[in-house]
């Protein structure tokens, strides 16, 4: 047992005595979980904010001209009273898209411009504005003949800055979304399907925000913290790896064989140290995520249980890696592990970025490597998951490192030298 804890010791001496391996394993994490995080947080957060939008809004006619001039042609048509008809003209699209387009919800984003027919062209040409609303002169005439008497119905003239398309994109989106809802009011009026309490689209707009349970959000510094955490883990175990082989072409390891300590035992010393040094590795981690972002690890029991079982994980990496390394008399595996199979992990486990909205087959991939099962856990538990969702996870994680430990157990050379 004192020879045992001596080779862990050893192990972590060595570690400590190579400090670039250090700077990997725990400065650059930290780095990019900072630059990151800030760099892509208003991103992924939604607090990106949206430039102004400027609109302007040419009308060649009037209104409310237009409404008296159809009433008076039609009074013999039908008759209305008072109330029907400031009804009617509040209801008039034209102005009810201007009441929208400038209301106070409105104005924190949108900017409108009423300008005369003359400045239309110097307005087009100047890229000033990201849309140009034009209304047609007689406009509203030919829309109450359109929904009485069944005549064509009128456009509105729209034009988009091509230079802006994300806030044209929102314009055009906000006025199909009044079509659709001022035509559906419309088809309910003229099949006498509208009550009283059924008004049409008013001018006002409102959002309600539904909670459905108590899921927390997945902030950018959550996210990275966690991604950057699963994917640096995985280095630990080419590194100890690494620095096993080292001791091998030095003969360390046939000199610990002379001394009569089993093989296993040293095999096992690794697959110990690197677990060690994984928890440590997380715990640093997490600690400056907690101290720099205020990420909050309230559910410790759930964290810490998954962590180790990710590090043993690592430890069984680190063990197979060895045990190749050892049989192959090379340390191109461990080599091959830290420069290629840890990028293709990153990927498809989602460190770089939420791999499902790729592809869903890219998303079950992922959740067959150590990282990706992981962080797929750790972001359960980040959002108040209970212990019976990440089962599956834990289940993953536990089997892949009995295999590994397995595969290790039978790869490793039971005696010194090469094999």
């Amino acid at each position: 047992m004192r020879m045992f804890l001596a080779l862990i010791q050893k192990q972590m001496k060595i570690l400590l005595r190579s400090p670039s391996e250090i700077l990997i394993l725990l400065l650059m994490p930290i780095v990019l979980i900072l630059i990151l995080s800030f760099a892509l947080g208003s991103l992924m957060d939604g607090n990106s904010e949206l430039d102004m939008i400027e609109m302007a809004v040419v009308e060649h006619g009037d209104e409310k001209v237009d409404f008296s001039s159809f009433i008076k042609e039609n009074q013999n048509q039908f008759q209305l009273d008072a109330k029907s008809l400031g009804k009617m003209e509040e209801s008039l699209p034209a102005g009810l898209l201007m009441k929208i387009l400038t209301s106070k919800e409105m104005k924190e984003i949108l900017q409108v411009t009423k300008i005369d027919d003359a400045e239309l062209e110097k307005a087009k040409n100047s890229g000033e504005y990201s849309v140009i609303l034009e209304i047609p002169e007689g406009f509203t005439l030919d829309y109450l003949n359109a929904l009485i008497f069944h005549k064509k119905e009128p456009t509105l003239n729209v034009h988009f800055n091509e230079n802006e398309q994300v806030t044209s994109s929102v314009i055009k989106d906000l006025l199909d979304l009044f079509q659709q809802q001022y035509t559906i009011h419309t088809l309910l009026g003229q099949n006498n399907l509208l009550t009283e309490d059924m008004d049409l689209a008013s001018g006002e707009i409102t959002s309600t925000i539904h909670s459905v349970d108590s899921t927390e959000k997945i902030t950018a510094s959550v996210y990275y913290t966690f991604s950057m955490t699963v994917m640096f883990i995985l280095y630990v175990a080419g590194t100890i790896a690494s620095q096993s082989f080292i001791e091998k072409s030095m003969n360390i390891f046939d000199r610990i064989v002379l001394a009569r300590i089993h093989p296993i035992i040293y095999l096992l010393s690794i697959l110990v140290s690197t677990i060690i040094i994984a928890l440590l590795q997380v715990a640093i981690l997490f600690a400056f995520a907690n101290l720099v972002f205020k990420i909050s690890f309230v559910q410790w029991e759930l964290y810490l249980m998954l962590t180790v079982m990710l590090a043993i994980v690592v430890g069984g990496i680190a063990a197979l890696l060895t045990a190749i390394n050892y049989r192959f008399n090379s340390a191109n595996a461990s080599n091959l592990f830290s420069t290629t199979l840890v990028a293709i992990f990153a990927f498809f486990g989602g460190s770089y970025f939420n791999i499902s909205s790729l592809s869903p087959v890219f998303s079950k991939v992922g959740m067959m490597t150590p990282n990706g099962a992981a962080l797929d856990a750790y972001f359960s538990i980040s959002q108040n998951g209970t212990i019976q969702e990440i089962v599956p996870n834990m289940t993953i994680l536990f089997t892949m490192a009995v295999l590994l430990m397995l595969l290790a157990f039978v790869l490793f050379p039971k005696r010194g030298g090469t094999v």
